[in-house]
């Protein structure tokens, strides 16, 4: 990792429209320049740079960050690396760094793995071009793969020999040890020495989101099991965290907004022949949490082709839990006869794949279409297993709106009585209720929205760093009630402590995502004033708001807060619990300590000058 002052040297030495406009057309509009964003999938721009903070913001995904967190999302960067392609950029040379010696010894194995991957697939890719490949072409093109889409993929030809590939890399000075940990060759069980993996098969090479080989499947030419043989988990390799194809489909899944999942290799090239380019192939295990954080990078929608035997209908069911959780949206698209999209697309051409994706279901209109399929003519018993099956559904979506929906659609299905349903959904919900939160931890309320006084200060000092100073002496981050407002607003005063400016780079939080949402959020959306010719009327404009804005946090909020913590000490005391008598103690004292309070007993505070 480079020093803090590497990184604000490389952070300075760049300039944020220079970097995104390469990718992005930009129109100015007002302060910030507009285009459309690079994210996901829209047709009206709402994609925002700003020069004077250096940041972007998208209106519409609420992605949003500085000239590095650009790149990364862009380029599928980490961090690092991110750093070194924008210093490359500015002319700057980045000190080589000094790991410890177990990082030095990991990153050389590293580098020696990714050499021996990449010779593996040379040789592979050269053996199908060969004499001895003459039956992999023929079995490739009867297929339907075309050369070029060979070339493309890379494929490759493993003969039916023992050690083929172990003699071609040993003579090329790797040593056998290293190639078994690249999961190439496997060590005899009797006696010394080892064998290839891959013999008599098909090669596909397995890359990693950057393009580097880390890993191979082999398919069969015949009958014979198993039909597919994958590398093992290695140094490179992790089946739960690498999709097939997504180094070529990322930028096609980012430009259309979804990714096409698949379940094999040659449905994934299938795709790709026939110009559904954003489709990936899982490796022989089932989505995971993995799967979903590398696409989340560049698209926020899954289109999963669906398997109609039983268990493939288990195994799409069995992704709810995945799905709920991940804030993708995920269609399901049956294709006609059961087919596989290699034999659908080379029957139907790709029109007829295209219209299934239009034809897709959302993924709980599946899971409702699977658990209800016997409908209004099943048994009152199967009624039953079925309604509680679905309300374990329903209970897991996290939007109101959408359990709402999905209950009115159970009751009609199996003709029951919406009331009833409700009523049996309120109990599942009452037993996976958890502890509830003590008085005073959770004052903000949850609704629809924040609250407006706290949302324009947050928006006013996120614009104008002298009344973010001005604030700091009248306000807390306590003062504010909603929670995310309330770390919005600790980031700009700590910031402001830490240095002469305020610096929205420096105030984004690795790993809090929300957090660095609502920061370029307000900082590029511009005020109604703003764009107000009269200079006077903008002043008294934003004066007005202010002070409006800091009479209502002071005055209204901890008045409610101290009758609520003053109502559940008298609740503590008759439970006889002194440690929480004490604490809310503290929380009362602490509130009426705070400026701007007219608490009895308590003296003025001070007022907005």
């Amino acid at each position: 990792m480079y020093t803090e002052d590497i990184i604000r040297r490389v952070r300075d030495s760049v300039d944020i429209y220079d970097v995104v406009s390469g990718y992005v057309s930009l129109k100015k509009a007002g302060k910030n320049w507009l285009g459309l964003c690079p994210f996901h999938s829209e047709k009206t721009p709402s994609f925002n740079v700003n020069p004077g903070k250096q940041i972007f913001h998208c209106f519409g995904c609420g992605v949003g960050g500085d000239a590095f967190k650009f790149l990364e999302l862009q380029e599928g960067l980490n961090f690092p690396e991110a750093v070194k392609h924008l210093a490359g950029r500015a002319g700057i040379t980045l000190p080589e760094s000094r790991p410890r010696a177990d990082e030095k010894k990991s990153d050389d194995e590293r580098k020696a793995l990714l050499k021996i991957t990449a010779e593996a697939a040379d040789y592979f890719r050269s053996e199908l071009e060969g004499p001895a490949g003459s039956a992999a072409r023929a079995y490739l093109a009867k297929r339907g793969l075309t050369e070029s889409i060979i070339r493309d993929f890379a494929l490759g030809f493993a003969r039916p020999e023992w050690d083929g590939l172990l003699k071609h890399l040993r003579q090329k000075g790797h040593a056998p040890a290293l190639l078994e940990k690249a999961g190439l060759i496997v060590k005899r069980s009797e006696g010394e020495g080892h064998y290839d993996r891959f013999r008599g098969r098909i090669i596909f090479p397995i890359r990693d989101i950057s393009g580097q080989v880390i890993a191979f499947g082999g398919r069969v030419m015949d009958d014979s099991l198993p039909k597919y043989l994958n590398s093992p988990e290695t140094p490179l390799y992790s089946k739960s965290n690498v999709l097939y194809c997504l180094d070529q489909a990322k930028e096609p899944a980012r430009k259309q907004g979804y990714f096409i999942i698949v379940e094999g290799y040659l449905d994934a090239i299938a795709c790709h022949q026939y110009g559904a380019k954003n489709a990936v192939a899982t490796l022989g295990t089932a989505l995971t949490d993995g799967h979903l954080r590398l696409m989340r990078r560049f698209a926020q929608k899954l289109m999963l082709i669906f398997d109609p035997d039983p268990a493939g209908v288990k195994a799409t069911l069995r992704g709810f839990e995945l799905f709920a959780g991940s804030g993708m949206k995920v269609n399901v698209v049956s294709l006609p006869d059961g087919d596989d999209p290699d034999t659908f697309l080379k029957n139907k051409g790709y029109d007829a794949f295209a219209a299934c994706l239009r034809g897709s279901a959302k993924f709980m209109d599946f899971v409702l279409a699977q658990v209800v399929k016997d409908g209004a003519a099943a048994s009152i018993d199967e009624k039953v297993e079925r309604e509680a099956e679905m309300l374990g559904f329903i209970t897991r979506l996290p939007s109101g709106i959408e359990q709402d929906h999905y209950l009115k659609k159970t009751a009609e299905a199996l003709n029951v009585d919406e009331v009833t349903l409700r009523q049996d959904l309120a109990k599942q919900r009452t037993a996976h209720t958890g502890p509830r939160e003590r008085t005073g931890e959770k004052i903000a309320e949850r609704k629809g929205h924040r609250p407006k006084a706290e949302e324009m200060l947050v928006h006013l000092m996120l614009r104008d760093e002298n009344i973010a100073r001005e604030l700091s002496g009248q306000l807390t981050a306590q003062d504010f009630t909603d929670p995310l407002l309330q770390r919005a607003v600790k980031r700009i005063f700590d910031q402001l402590e830490r240095s002469a400016s305020l610096d929205l780079r420096l105030m984004q939080v690795e790993g809090d995502e929300e957090l660095n949402r609502i920061l370029t959020h307000y900082s590029v959306r511009e005020l109604d004033w703003e764009n107000e010719s009269n200079s006077s009327e903008k002043e008294e404009s934003k004066n007005k708001s202010i002070r409006d804005c800091v009479t209502l946090i002071k005055q209204h909020d901890p008045e409610r807060q101290i009758k609520d913590i003053i109502k559940a000490i008298r609740e503590a005391d008759e439970k006889g619990d002194r440690e929480e008598s004490q604490r809310l103690l503290e929380l009362q004292r602490d509130l009426s300590k705070r400026p701007g309070r007219s608490i009895p007993g308590h003296g003025p505070g001070r007022s907005w000058s």
